[in-house]
């Protein structure tokens, strides 16, 4: 550890003697501001030589409609440009101010072709912007995200890009720690969103995608409000409302919110077959499962920022989570049968009842001290959960005779004390930047597992430490050579992890290791087209709950436990992107090594071959897949629709019940039809399509197809002082047709299928003298925290 330590220092220090000891540069720069004097984002500002008027470097204004550009080039020429104001040029200086005039000819085009979402390639990113396009109308930020190509969203739930996986999502540089946040922002307060697919060296290796959303500034100082009621019905009903109050004044800040919901409307029905061989004998378990969770829940939160002057700007975040109970109740039937002879019957009665808090903080401060960028960043995260749980067992043998009951008494404590700093420190070298950084975090996590249970089960008690600190350390440089952008970097990353369990350390599930991480991006034009190359080495840790040596008991023939002996997984990716005006295709190949995967296998050391663990294991053998994206989306007058065509294959190999070896690599295709449609009177209509083809992802094998439409209605309602009212009503699987069936393999095959069923979702926004926030603090140990 001492070793990495002081290689981790030499390296920092010399980078920064080399950082410190380039030539003297030229620092060019201004502000930005419109016919009114407000500061204008977003606007091109490109650095052409004199005499020839070649292109030396561009920049872009940030929220503050301020730019800057550093260069060894003395003299210049401005070339300032955005849509909808005429282009000026402007003798290149340092401190000015300019003013753009309205294009009012150019204007009138552009409220026709602004109804078009352009993707585009942006340094490491794919960049769509949704400001003036049909997406400021989807509903909330998730919806928008949904709409984006490569982004797959759920309401309260994930965002995922495809073929890479979950995606960190920042806004305004601020990491989104809960992702609900997505729902209760609206899209109209979108500029654009970046896709980074092969995100850079400045990410943590395990970090697979990162989705970076800009929101557009806001004007006017004082007080504003938003609230956002939601309400949900499947089987039962989901009530929640989030309420936003934000004061700015000057350089200063301040948004408190309270979010409060009762979560009821789900219900989970899933039916089983589990079939494999003891000896000669072929077993059959026959399973149904109904579920339902209702569970209450409160959080405040409070952020504040105060931006110094356009160079210096810190502040700070505070979250408390608060789940005071959860009350989950299932009803498990199982029917067993041995070479097809009925044997047995058994119904077992689950409940849980869940409760927790967290606190999340973070503090940040972003400025420069010259020609020298600073971005730091303090996390802290703090949770505590309680789950006790009983399950009832009753089993009637095909002989008729009914045994006695079997009871489990159990509960789980599980609790993190996290912290994680991180520091970026960018340079202007060569006429690109120069970044570099460091990150530290440390974490105590603690899980413990008791039980009573009337009668024998091969469960173990457990008291379980893990004692993780991470440390890394990168170095980036990107850089513009005309049209041509290139970004190259590369990361080191160590990780000690001390495993106890009873306060005894057990060395043979410890880690100590370190590895190096590259990553490269070159995007261009190539003609009307732009093309982003990028390539990416990265890893997945197993998240703490998969690590845990606790055993759960299911029912007297199922019991489900973590793997401490979990290997990461390394993937090697390499994605090319392109876009031609409103056409978009992705290629996504990947080289994966010790991938995660679910097993049922016999229980170890248990008496009854019947019994069997369920766990997660690493895949056999590396594997390759490839997935293919192509989306369009034209503007057909009020029409907006979106074609999506996806296929994603691999070769990925799996154990069988009979013994044998399958390889998994039939492809699987979804297709998709979305449709904006703008009505008269200000209503709007969204209406959906996706079918999902048959096909393998890892060990599952999809042995059904799919179909999934939506159709939703909008309108906004000017309240005048009051402000606006949104109103937006939805039904989601309108057939009942977005069904699973799959078969999961491995020693023991699970055969699994879940209905659908159509769900209703309404949303209510009134915002009265909207302002939007300033935060802009990115946090630091992030992927530690998801694994919590």
């Amino acid at each position: 550890m001492k070793r990495i330590n002081v290689r981790l220092a030499v390296l920092m220090a010399a980078i920064m003697m080399t950082m410190m000891s380039f030539a003297k540069t030229q620092d060019f720069g201004g502000r930005v501001i419109d016919e009114k004097g407000e500061p204008m984002p977003f606007v091109n500002v490109v650095l052409l030589s004199l005499p020839d008027s070649a292109f030396v470097q561009g920049s872009m204004t940030n929220m503050d409609g301020v730019f800057k550009i550093v260069t060894d080039v003395n003299e210049g020429l401005f070339k300032v440009t955005s849509v909808g104001y005429q282009t000026l040029y402007i003798k290149a200086g340092q401190d000015l101010t300019i003013q753009m005039k309205e294009d009012t000819q150019l204007l009138s085009e552009v409220v026709v072709k602004g109804q078009l979402p352009k993707t585009h390639a942006k340094g490491d990113a794919m960049r769509t912007t949704v400001a003036g396009t049909i997406l400021e109308k989807a509903g909330t930020v998730s919806d928008a995200l949904g709409k984006i190509p490569s982004i797959e969203t759920e309401r309260g739930g994930s965002v995922t890009v495809l073929g890479r996986g979950d995606a960190e999502v920042y806004i305004n540089g601020r990491k989104v720690q809960d992702l609900n946040e997505l729902s209760r922002l609206r899209s109209d307060q979108i500029q654009h969103v970046d896709v980074v697919q092969n995100p850079g060296a400045r990410y943590k290796a395990s970090t697979k995608a990162v989705v970076r959303i800009t929101l557009k500034k806001a004007q006017g100082e004082g007080f504003s409000f938003q609230d956002y009621f939601s309400g949900i019905y499947q089987y039962g009903h989901t009530l929640t409302n989030n309420l936003d109050v934000n004061y700015r004044t000057g350089g200063l800040d301040i948004t408190a919110s309270l979010w409060a919901g009762r979560y009821g409307h789900a219900k989970s029905l899933q039916e089983h077959e589990l079939t494999y061989f003891v000896g000669p004998d072929y077993i059959q378990s026959n399973n149904s499962q109904e579920s339902k969770s209702i569970w209450k829940g409160y959080s405040p939160q409070l952020q504040l920022n105060y931006m110094v002057d356009e160079n210096h700007s810190f502040g700070a975040f505070y979250k408390y989570d608060r789940h005071p109970s959860s009350d989950f109740n299932s009803m498990f039937f199982t029917d067993n049968y041995v070479k097809g002879k009925y044997t047995e019957h058994s119904e077992s009665r689950i409940w849980q009842d869940e409760s927790f808090s967290k606190h999340i903080f973070n503090a940040y401060y972003n400025g420069k001290v010259g020609n020298l960028g600073i971005d730091l960043n303090i996390d802290g995260l703090f949770d505590d959960t309680k789950t006790p749980g009983s399950t009832t067992e009753q089993t009637s043998p095909a002989s008729g005779d009914t045994t006695a009951p079997r009871t489990i008494e159990s509960n789980t404590l599980s609790g993190n004390n996290f912290w994680a700093t991180k520091l970026i420190l960018s340079y202007p070298v060569w006429k690109g930047n120069l970044s570099l950084g460091g990150e530290y975090s440390y974490n105590h996590r603690t899980d413990a597992y008791s039980f009573m249970a009337s009668d024998y089960v091969p469960v173990k008690t457990t008291d379980t430490e893990i004692n993780e600190k991470s440390s890394a350390a990168f170095l980036e440089y990107g850089r513009s050579f005309g049209k041509v952008y290139a970004q190259v970097g590369l990361r080191y990353e160590h990780l000690t992890n001390d495993y106890f369990n009873f306060g005894k350390k057990e060395d043979e599930v410890c880690r100590d290791y370190g590895d190096w991480f590259p990553t490269a991006v070159i995007s261009a034009p190539v003609g009307k087209a732009q093309l982003s190359l990028s390539y990416r080495r990265d890893i997945e840790r197993p998240n703490y709950a998969n690590l845990t040596s606790s055993t759960v008991y299911v029912n007297r023939y199922t019991y489900q436990s973590g793997n401490p002996y979990l290997l990461p997984t390394y993937t090697h990716s390499l994605v090319l992107n392109a876009a031609y005006k409103w056409a978009n295709l992705m290629l996504n190949y990947g080289r994966v090594k010790d991938a995660l995967t679910m097993s049922t296998e016999p229980f170890p050391g248990s008496e009854d071959p019947l019994v069997s663990l369920v766990r997660p294991i690493n895949s056999w053998e590396d594997y390759n897949k490839f997935s293919i994206q192509l989306s369009a989306r034209p503007t057909i007058g009020c029409w907006h629709p979106m074609w999506t065509i996806i296929t994603q294959l691999q070769d990925f190999k799996s154990p069988t019940a009979d013994g044998s070896t399958i390889t998994l690599n039939h492809p699987w295709f979804i297709l998709g039809w979305q449709n904006d449609i703008e009505l008269p009177h200000g209503f709007r209509l969204n209406a959906s399509l996706q079918w999902y083809s048959k096909g393998d992802y890892n060990n599952f094998r999809m042995t059904s197809t799919r179909l999934f439409t939506n159709v939703g209605l909008q309108r906004d309602f000017n309240l005048k002082r009051m402000g606006t009212l949104t109103f937006d009503l939805r039904c989601s699987d309108i057939f009942h047709t977005n069904k699973t069936d799959a078969i999961v393999f491995g020693y023991r095959e699970l055969t699994t299928h879940n209905p659908a069923r159509r769900t209703f979702v309404l949303d209510l926004t009134w915002k009265f003298n909207e302002a939007r926030s300033k935060y802009r603090g990115s946090g630091a140990g992030e992927k530690q925290k998801a694994r919590m």
